[in-house]
């Protein structure tokens, strides 16, 4: 009796440390995971911010350039790109649009100071944890730049955003209301006109493409595609 009350205690007891080590061995992976995710985190809000300074460099280059050569009207307007780039990256740490659970609630958080008398309609069928940080920044700053755009010049009152994943492929699209332009003839930066090309230079460098569809008082859609790196 004494024998068997001895194996039956040893067992409670094996049986007691089994479950103690999964239990430490779920919370160190947990931290583990944690850790690693925290590390991914920062290092992609390190490429962002890389990549806002050398946009903002890029502008005041130019800047400095348009004043010597005595164009201060074209120096006017690049300082005023690069206040709003300042102000929209503010917006967007303020406002937490890339702790959203899906990207729906990001882009609706990083248009909200743009459409306020606006009929936006948001259709991006991709939880936000689908994405890298890097992937959610690059869109939201491209719909906004495209909704910016499709209201300030296009007068639009309405904006249909959607969006997917496909084979590694971020597809998206922003279509609007709005007056419309001929896509052969569109103002660039000499004009003062800084969104398309930087929306072109950022998809360049994800590889991607674009594609816009409009005409005279027809609206305009465009379709971006770039990969992701998830």
């Amino acid at each position: 009796a004494a024998l068997l009350a001895v194996i039956l205690g040893f067992a409670v007891w094996v049986r007691f440390l089994n479950r103690l080590v999964r239990r430490r061995s779920f919370e160190l992976s947990r931290a583990e995971i944690a850790r690693k995710s925290s590390e991914l985190r920062v290092a992609e809000r390190t490429r962002i911010a890389v990549e806002l300074h050398d946009s903002l460099s890029q502008n005041l280059t130019g800047i400095a350039l348009a004043v010597n050569a005595g164009a201060y009207d074209l120096a006017k307007k690049s300082l005023k790109s690069c206040r709003d780039e300042l102000r929209n990256c503010l917006l967007d740490l303020r406002n937490d649009a890339l702790e959203a659970s899906d990207m729906d609630t990001a882009i609706r958080k990083s248009l909200a100071p743009h459409v306020r008398a606006v009929k936006l309609s948001v259709r991006f069928s991709l939880a936000r944890n689908k994405l890298s940080d890097d992937d959610a920044y690059t869109i939201l700053r491209i719909v906004r730049e495209l909704a910016v755009n499709a209201i300030r010049h296009g007068q639009a009152t309405e904006l249909h955003i959607a969006g997917s994943v496909e084979a590694q492929r971020i597809l998206f699209s922003v279509r609007d209301n709005g007056s419309g332009f001929d896509p052969q003839n569109t103002p660039g930066m000499a004009e003062g006109h800084f969104g398309l090309e930087g929306i072109r230079d950022r998809i360049k460098n994800r590889d991607g493409e674009m594609k816009i569809e409009s005409a005279p008082g027809k609206g305009t859609k465009v379709s971006i595609w770039i990969k992701s790196k998830y």
